[in-house]
């Protein structure tokens, strides 16, 4: 994977913002020396040694990185589909326990989304994942929305974003009105069978279940390139 750090994570340095810092599945590098004492290379030889993406490929995917940070994200970090935890239990989250269910525009509830485990296919046609992290929902938000678009005008036809959404105060559903922002709603990892927890504890990113509303909040977004 590659990072890009705003306000970086403890396993990464300020340094590392633009050399990056590398792991794919169980490789981990605390540090760009060990990093390098362990056969690594310059960005973007590196990246493309550890997880199989093209040297071209890669420096194409920085200035979505950039954007994302520039963006308000705290953390950008590209991985392939791979890395994302799939897992249709999630499912069980919405339907119980969840406001929205049944209210939604973008709730797995509605007639003819598609079950979160008939997506999985789907995204794993994907060659790269940008994972987006803030602490503000809508920055996270905004930010996917950014890359999305960036990446379609440079001609990635088919990419994708998802987060959860903060584009309106209260969300149409709730008083049984058409979504206010239809061209803009986009589903969050849950609504599509992602276990979000285990995806960005493996790539070593901040998560936890709040014991109190007032606590620091995590908030991830995805955008899906070719």
């Amino acid at each position: 994977m590659v990072v890009g750090n705003a306000n970086p994570h403890p396993l990464w340095t300020v340094d590392q913002r633009r050399i990056l810092c590398f792991r794919k599945s169980s490789q981990r590098w605390n540090s760009y020396s060990e990093f390098v004492k362990n056969g690594g290379y310059s960005y973007p030889q590196a990246f493309c040694r550890k997880s199989g993406f093209g040297c071209r490929t890669m420096t194409n995917y920085q200035p979505y990185l950039d954007l994302a940070l520039d963006c308000g994200a705290n953390h950008a970090i590209l991985v392939t589909p791979q890395d994302i935890v799939f897992d249709g239990r999630t499912l069980l989250k919405c339907m119980f326990g969840c406001t929205d269910w049944g209210i939604g525009p973008t709730c797995p509830s509605r007639d003819g989304f598609l079950k979160p485990w008939e997506y999985e296919p789907l995204l794993r046609k994907y060659k790269g994942v940008l994972i987006i992290h803030a602490h503000d929902k809508r920055k996270a938000q905004e930010a996917s929305f950014a890359v999305e678009r960036a990446a379609f005008l440079d001609g990635d036809a088919l990419v994708f974003s998802m987060s959860d959404c903060a584009l309106c105060v209260e969300c149409a559903g709730k008083s049984g009105i058409p979504c206010a922002n239809k061209q803009m709603a986009r589903p969050a990892f849950h609504s599509v069978g992602i276990d979000v927890f285990s995806t960005v504890k493996r790539l070593g990113l901040p998560i936890n279940v709040l014991k109190d509303e007032n606590q620091e909040q995590n908030w991830y977004a995805a955008v899906w390139l070719n």
